[in-house]
């Protein structure tokens, strides 16, 4: 939303790294192992002091605190251009799907930085079967995809 005043970036984190695994309810997250690594937990002063050092952190930026489930289902979002989506695992990435796809413009774009991830993979493959999502699947690097909102019957 650089200089654009009616667009805003909205940032999802918990700042506290990934949630312990709740493989009773996702299965596929059985023996995660993310909520024990504390390198994942980056603090929100350090990614503020990143968008400040490219001149990025302006009122249009709106950060989201917390675990996804507490966060996303009511955020205060409307039309979303971009989704990109960090989550590691099958639980963060279904509930940041189903909160947010609905939300996605049309010819808007999703990109899945851990798709390599099994959970992950299992979670983005699982939505767009739900959804009947056809849009070719892109891979960027070998770890992430992407692909672009091409269904209409699929937003509000």
């Amino acid at each position: 939303s650089y200089a654009d005043t009616q667009r805003r970036v909205f940032v999802a984190d918990s700042f506290a790294g990934l949630p312990s695994p709740s493989p009773e309810i996702y299965a596929a997250d059985a023996g995660d192992t993310h909520h024990t690594h504390s390198q994942l937990a980056i603090s929100r002063k350090d990614v503020e002091e990143n968008f400040r050092r490219y001149d990025l952190l302006d009122e249009q930026v709106v950060f989201l605190e917390g675990w996804f489930k507490d966060t996303l289902p009511n955020a205060p979002i409307q039309k979303l251009a971009l989704l990109r989506l960090d989550g590691d695992m099958y639980e963060s990435t279904i509930q940041a799907l189903d909160s947010l796809y609905r939300k996605l413009s049309y010819g808007g774009f999703v990109i899945v930085d851990d798709y390599f991830l099994a959970p992950c993979a299992q979670a983005v493959n699982e939505f767009r079967t739900r959804e009947g999502i056809t849009s070719p699947l892109i891979p960027i690097d070998g770890c992430a995809v992407w692909w672009r909102a091409s269904e209409a019957a699929t937003h509000d």
